[in-house]
C-alpha cells in the first residue's frame, strides 16, 4: 500500500523570502490541517474524518487552555440524497430558444491561456517521497505581471466581454458565458447548456457561521467539515499578518 504523503504550503513574498504557511497530513481515517508555529499565537489544527456514514471534525488548541471545538456530524447518507435531488432539479439543462438571446458575460479560449500563465506564475510544487510542498510564489507573480497585464489590455474583447448567449455557439473562440443569474452557460455538441451552480452553492465560499440554515449543499459541506470555523480563528488570531511581520 502506497504511503500518503504530507503537503506543505509555502509563500514566496515579493522579496524572496520564503514563509511555511501550514501543512495537510494524513491521519487514520482522515486529514490534518494546520498552520506553522509562530511565537505567541495558538496555532490549533482541524482534523476531518470520514467514514461510509458521517464526516466528523474538530479544532485542537495547541495551548491545552481551550478545549476542543467539535462540530456535528455531517450525514453522507442525506447529503447522497440532497445531492441526487439537484441532479433531478435540472441541475444541467439545455438553453431554450428563448434563452439564446439573453446577455451573456463571455470567456474565450485566448482567456483560458492567459489564466494558465497567471496559475504557473503563481504556483509551484515540489515533490518528494515523502511529501508535496505547494508554493505561492508572489515573486515570480510580479515579476511576470507587467508582460501579463500587456497581453490584456491590448484587445480586452479577445478574452472575455458581452454578447448574446447564440455567439457562444457561433464563435468557437468562446468557451463558456455567465448569465446575470450566475448560471454558467456552456458549448456542448452543437447545444448550449446552463449549470445551476446556486442550486450547489451560494458562493459565499466562507458561510457565516451564525446563519441557523445552509440549502446549498457544497456549502453544507464545507461547514460541516470546519472550514469557516477554522478560518475564522486563523483570520483572529492575525495569523498572515504576524507570520509576515515577525522578521521585520
Amino acid at each position: 500500500m502506497e504511503e500518503k504523503k504530507r503537503h506543505k504550503l509555502i509563500l514566496i513574498a515579493p522579496s524572496g523570502k520564503e514563509y511555511k504557511l501550514g501543512f495537510l497530513s494524513p491521519c487514520k481515517n482522515g486529514i490534518v490541517v494546520g498552520t506553522a508555529r509562530i511565537e505567541e499565537v495558538d496555532t490549533s489544527h482541524l482534523t476531518v474524518l470520514f467514514n461510509e456514514e458521517s464526516i466528523s471534525s474538530h479544532i485542537t488548541p495547541q495551548d491545552g487552555v481551550e478545549r476542543r471545538r467539535y462540530f456535528p456530524l455531517l450525514n453522507m447518507k442525506e447529503m447522497a440524497k440532497k445531492f441526487q435531488t439537484i441532479v433531478e432539479d435540472n441541475l444541467i439543462s439545455p438553453l431554450s430558444p428563448d434563452e439564446m438571446s439573453q446577455e451573456v458575460f463571455y470567456l474565450t479560449k485566448d482567456f483560458e491561456n492567459w489564466f494558465n500563465k497567471i496559475q504557473t506564475s503563481l504556483y509551484q510544487e515540489r515533490v518528494s517521497s515523502k511529501e508535496i510542498i505547494h508554493i505561492l510564489n508572489f515573486k515570480n507573480l510580479l515579476e511576470e505581471l507587467p508582460q501579463l497585464i500587456e497581453e490584456i489590455t491590448k484587445s480586452p474583447s479577445s478574452y472575455f466581454g458581452l454578447c448574446k448567449a447564440s455567439q457562444i455557439l457561433e464563435d468557437k473562440s468562446k468557451i463558456a458565458g455567465f448569465t446575470n443569474s450566475r448560471l454558467l452557460v456552456i458549448p456542448f455538441e452543437n447545444q448550449l447548456y446552463v449549470i445551476n451552480f446556486p442550486l450547489l452553492t451560494d458562493f459565499t465560499f466562507k458561510p457565516t457561521l451564525e446563519r441557523g440554515v445552509i440549502s446549498a449543499p457544497l456549502d453544507e459541506i464545507y461547514r460541516g467539515m470546519g472550514i469557516p470555523q477554522y478560518i475564522e480563528e486563523i483570520e483572529k488570531k492575525k495569523f498572515l499578518e504576524r507570520l509576515l511581520s515577525k522578521d521585520k
